[in-house]
């Protein structure tokens, strides 16, 4: 019965001299009571202390699992903060936000887990990551607690759970020390405390720390007079730092430090579970670390800690260095800057330095974050970079944000303008190479030589520099690859160097203009109008493949490259609406504005090739003759046996592939008909598996045409039309039949070896012939056994589809050579199918609402090991949809769920922690002792002792 139940993060350690605070740890384990704990006191009160105490008096007699994150300046970042939280909860995400902390909480389920936010203060009630948390707080699940930690009340939406007693506070009165403990720690330190005060932790355990005092701050004195003098400088990188490693501090430091040593020497130096040191605040005030502002910022920029730098900045007033950091954070983020941590920093700067370039550039890159078609970004950039003549990485940067920027709204201008000036400059950086190359490589493109473009972004340094400025070099790459006809490589190269749905849209594109019919996946919609228009003129060409005549694209377009993807949308469509003549009338009229002299025009004409092929005489002549790319030799491949086709040639053979990808399905099917009236159907059927009833109606329209009459009637025979109704299978449980929605008694179903053979139909894609016969007729010999599977599959037609004419094949039983399958989708469903596929925490439900009992009884003792499989699969769906209910608060059916499980498994470990943890959240004594004793029995039945988890859970059942 395992479980994970990692999650400790970078938990302070108390030193052996702080007192075990018994009353206050025991107030704090109470975490679990409440599904939110509120810890709020300033500096010095030991809150990081007592929440350590706990944490470790968890792991003694653990109730839960916790989770800690110390919370740090760049936290105010949402991504910057789920991330922490996911990693403190040993998990990950690609694109960490409040969903994925949500999920990763409910993922512990059934287990309680417990999130301690630590030094919460640190994000501000306004930014993105106290909008995390406020996300998190009003939908943490059931089975999770959250302890916020900070020196002020947080601003989180609290209002509701106070008022359901759902919020434990602990304050000053409660962290301060009592006259006993205070007595206590004294006796510890073997010393008399000679001053009141108050209680306060931290400046008691100095005072006492230094011996008899008149304050805390004349100690504090007393410690740093009896420090050498490097632990007076490690002390000091250790607070410009704030939290930090030993060589990080020695780095700062100048000299070779040991921090163990350190902590035990100063009070108030604490040593994190993750081999790190931190220095409390209250030395901050009393130790100068301006000598090492530039040592610590060093690290810190090293670190990747770029919010931190920019603490030690703004604290020190330090301007110039906080423009250094400025212009950093955007050579590092751009399209994806941190805009709480930016603007938080252009709040401090003082009116007489916003003008200074590295300010000018972030605010810039704060307007593009916001809204990338802001027209105030290109003067804020160009001023930075006027300001910027003598610092090239710098400009570097600046263009490099106007790169962006010009990219994000397609302004080719600004792209050309961009690339004049970095020709200016001194290309000694790889951010200034690389827009060197990638903006001649715009300019070739536009002049109608991708190739040439290709010869500048190989040389392109897109490993050296930021991802955010390589991305749109990588875009525009795989978009100049296409326009050479080499689809495949730009495929390749969008999924191998881009990971966003964009990207993957992009290379899906590719591959289907380079004849290969993809899956088209959703996704967020192009980031820009010109983006839109592009993608709107593609998809318009690929539905017409399907016979979809969606709206074409204006007429009018003002340059060659968009009147190119308006004229094939347009031809498309009219295509699809067999409107042919306006189609090469589109065409006509094009050459006519633009043409194929034009270079410009010509190669993107190219992207469309087979329409242009096919309906201008002009342009095959011209490609005909031309040394075209692999994509588009296919496409032309394509385009010429469609031609030759209608003069009667059908030597050209055309993967079904390329016919569905290039041509528009009237073309395709008229192309299928031509081959069938010579006895190949195989382009036809395929077709019709592929798109659809609407290849049948096309069929029908042909068979009215004297010159396809034959070769459609033949298909007509050949390739079954879809049934006219919906036609249900179901086998989980015992078997049946619907027709739209309602079971048949057909005397077929009583029959055994059809219900067998069905079943096995259902369980594997494809069955062999010869494989069904040695399963269903074991002891005939070859010939009778294959006798018998005709027969049965004749019966089993007529059960699946009893309106079909004699000798007409059948549409949902296919019999390809040896093998036989049933066809998956369209009208044909199948209960088992649908439960391997829904597997999402969405669709649970649905998949276990499936069980009728147990799946494919006729074929229990011939396919065991599956149907083991399809009941394993079944107890996982139950115990995560119990789970699941656990979390949102419905112990009684999470409890009911388990019990289901457990019926089917009675030894599944996951079962008994979800049958007892739903015992405990329904405060169901009864109920928990028959879950607690249902487990035991079970450990003593296979001999082994309990996990970690199921022990917090036993354990749990004891003290309830």
């Amino acid at each position: 019965m395992g479980d994970d139940t990692r999650g400790l993060r970078a938990v302070p350690r108390p030193l052996d001299v702080e007192l075990p605070r018994l009353r206050l740890v025991d107030r704090l384990r109470q975490r679990w009571s409440r599904p939110v704990t509120l810890v709020v006191a300033g500096a010095g009160f030991g809150k990081t202390t007592a929440l350590a105490q706990a944490v470790r008096a968890n792991l003694l007699e653990p109730r839960g699992v916790d989770a800690w994150v110390t919370c740090g300046p760049e936290h105010e970042d949402a991504t910057r903060l789920a991330a922490a939280i996911l990693k403190a909860l040993g998990t990950h995400s690609p694109e960490p936000g409040a969903r994925e902390v949500l999920a990763a909480l409910r993922h512990r389920a059934p287990l309680d887990v417990c999130l301690l936010l630590d030094d919460v203060h640190e994000v501000p009630d306004t930014s993105p990551g106290a909008q995390l948390l406020a996300a998190v707080t009003r939908a943490l699940p059931d089975t999770a607690h959250l302890v916020l930690s900070g020196r002020c009340a947080s601003g989180l939406p609290l209002a509701k759970r106070e008022a359901a007693g759902e919020v434990a506070a602990i304050g000053t009165e409660e962290l301060a020390f009592t006259d006993a403990e205070t007595a206590a720690l004294a006796r510890r330190f073997g010393r008399e405390l000679t001053e009141d005060l108050h209680g306060w932790p931290a400046l008691i355990r100095l005072s006492l720390s230094a011996g008899p005092a008149a304050s805390w701050r004349y100690a504090a004195e007393e410690v740093l007079t009896g420090l050498t003098e490097p632990g007076r400088h490690a002390l000091a990188a250790l607070v410009a730092l704030r939290c930090a490693t030993e060589d990080e501090v020695g780095a700062v430091a100048g000299v070779p430090v040991r921090l163990e040593r350190l902590a035990r020497a100063v009070p108030l130096v604490d040593r994190l579970d993750d081999g790190r040191y931190r220095a409390h605040d209250l030395w901050a005030d009393l130790v100068p670390t301006g000598h090492l502002r530039a040592g610590a910022v060093e690290v810190l920029l090293k670190r990747g800690d770029l919010a931190g730098a920019g603490r030690v900045a703004c604290g020190a007033g330090d301007w110039a260095l906080l423009a250094r950091i400025a212009v950093e954070l955007v050579r590092t983020t751009l399209s994806v800057l941190p805009v709480a941590t930016a603007e938080r920093w252009l709040k401090a700067v003082p009116q007489e330095h916003v003008d200074e370039p590295a300010f000018l550039l972030l605010k810039a890159a704060v307007a593009h974050a916001r809204d990338f078609t802001d027209p105030t970004i290109d003067c804020l950039v160009d001023r930075s970079c006027a300001k910027m003549q003598d610092d090239h990485d710098g400009a570097a940067v600046a263009l490099g944000q106007a790169v962006i920027t010009a990219h994000s709204r397609g302004d080719l201008a600004r792209l050309v303008e961009v690339a004049q000036r970095a020709q200016r400059l001194d290309a000694s950086t790889p951010v200034l190479r690389l827009l060197r190359h990638s903006v001649a490589a715009v300019v070739a493109e536009m002049a109608g030589d991708p190739e040439e473009a290709l010869v500048h972004l190989a040389q392109a340094p897109t490993g050296e520099v930021p991802k955010a400025l390589s991305v749109s070099t990588t875009r525009f790459h795989v978009h100049c690859l296409a326009m050479c006809g080499r689809g495949h490589d730009a495929a390749e190269l969008a999924e191998r160097m881009l990971n966003d749905d964009l990207a993957l849209r992009h290379a899906a594109v590719a591959r289907w203009f380079d004849g290969e019919p993809v899956e088209f996946q959703g996704g967020e919609a192009d980031s820009t109008a010109r983006g839109e228009f592009v993608a709107r003129a593609l998809h318009t060409v690929i539905a017409a493949s399907f016979g979809e005549a969606t709206t074409e694209l204006p007429a009018g377009q003002d340059n060659a490259r968009d009147a190119v993807l308006a004229c094939a949308s347009q031809a498309a469509v009219a295509v699809t609406r067999g409107e042919e003549d306006l189609a090469r009338d589109i065409y006509k009229q094009h050459l006519a504005r633009w043409p194929a002299d034009n270079k410009v025009a010509e190669r993107h004409l190219r992207r469309f090739l087979t329409l242009g092929y096919v309906l201008s005489d002009e342009l095959r002549e011209r490609w005909d003759s031309t040394d075209l790319g692999p994509s588009h030799r296919r496409a032309r491949a394509a385009g010429r046996a469609f031609v030759q086709a209608r003069q009667g040639d059908l030597s050209e053979d055309v993967p079904a592939e390329h016919a569905l990808c290039f041509l528009p399905l009237p073309w395709s099917v008229e192309l299928a008909v031509r081959l069938a009236a010579t006895g190949k159907t195989k382009l036809g059927g395929w077709l019709a598996d592929r798109v659809g009833t609407a290849v049948h109606r096309l069929f029908r329209d042909f068979t009215r045409d004297p010159e396809l009459a034959a070769g459609a009637t033949r298909l007509l025979a050949a390739v079954p039309t879809p049934p006219d109704h919906p036609i249900g299978i179901e086998v989980i449980g015992p078997m049946r039949v619907t027709r739209n929605g309602v079971a048949v008694d057909a005397p077929e179903l009583r029959r055994t070896r059809v219900r067998q053979l069905l079943g096995l139909l259902v369980l594997r894609p494809v069955v062999v012939r010869e494989q069904a016969m040695d399963l269903l007729w074991p002891d005939l010999d070859p010939a009778s056994a294959a006798r018998n599977l005709r027969v049965t599959m004749t019966h089993l037609r007529r059960l699946l589809e009893p309106e079909r004419a004699g000798g007409e094949a059948s549409y949902c039983l296919r019999s390809d050579g040896d093998s036989i399958r049933l066809v998956r989708g369209g009208l044909l469903s199948v209960d088992l199918w649908s439960f391997h596929e829904l597997s999402d925490a969405d669709s649970l439900d649905q998949a276990v609402a499936l069980w009728r009992g147990e799946p494919l009884p006729d074929l229990v003792d011939l396919c065991e090991a599956e149907i083991a499989q399809i009941r394993a699969r079944h107890v996982h769906n139950l115990l995560a949809l119990g789970e699941l209910r656990l979390v949102t608060g419905d112990p009684a059916q999470a409890g009911q769920l388990a019990d289901r499980a457990l019926t089917l498994e009675p030894f599944e470990p996951r079962g008994h922690r979800l049958a007892l943890a739903a015992a405990l959240r329904a405060r169901d004594p009864q109920r928990t002792v028959a879950a607690r004793a249902r487990v035991l029995d079970s450990l003593r039945q296979i001999g082994v002792r309990p996990d970690p988890a199921t022990e917090i859970l036993l354990r749990q059942s004891v003290s309830s």
